[in-house]
């Protein structure tokens, strides 16, 4: 008996396929079983200045806002750093001193969020992208009171 006579002519192509291509197949893992096993990394910087302020810094993908933005409700000042077409903005050099100028933080950012937990009192800010600097002069931080102040920067046409 040949495999003719009991399948038939179109469907012995059809098996030949199927045995010849299904093994690649299926050793191969569907994309939707390794996004489950990988997920998104949420890569949030989590420390204290030198002086012992506690800060986050991230942000980068919206599992990392969503998480920062849990997180941050123990901190009382947040900074977001855009670009003025709407994108945010990660790596810049923050600066942040105390009224009577002592150094706060001096740190490079790892996302467009920072959160830092401060004294009531006023401080300023410096930020620093593409060569371009960003200054609050008077950040007035207020005891029981959150402050969010955002950043942005005018890239051009060509963005960074």
């Amino acid at each position: 008996m040949n495999l003719r006579s009991v399948f038939g002519a179109p469907s012995l192509g059809v098996l030949l396929l199927i045995v010849v291509f299904d093994p690649l197949r299926c050793c191969v893992p569907s994309t939707d079983s390794l996004a489950a096993q990988f997920p998104p990394a949420i890569l949030i910087t989590e420390g204290k200045t030198p002086q012992g302020f506690p800060y986050l810094s991230g942000g980068i993908s919206t599992e990392e806002r969503e998480r920062m933005e849990e997180i941050g409700k123990a901190y009382n000042v947040k900074l977001t750093f855009a670009e003025k077409k709407g994108a945010f903005v990660a790596g810049v050099r923050l600066v942040i001193q105390g009224e009577k100028g002592a150094e706060i933080a001096n740190m490079l950012t790892d996302g467009p969020w920072f959160y830092i937990q401060l004294p009531a009192g006023v401080y300023k800010l410096q930020a620093t992208f593409a060569g371009e600097k960003k200054e609050v002069r008077r950040l007035m931080v207020s005891k029981n009171k959150r402050i969010q102040q955002g950043l942005i920067w005018d890239l051009g046409e060509e963005g960074r």
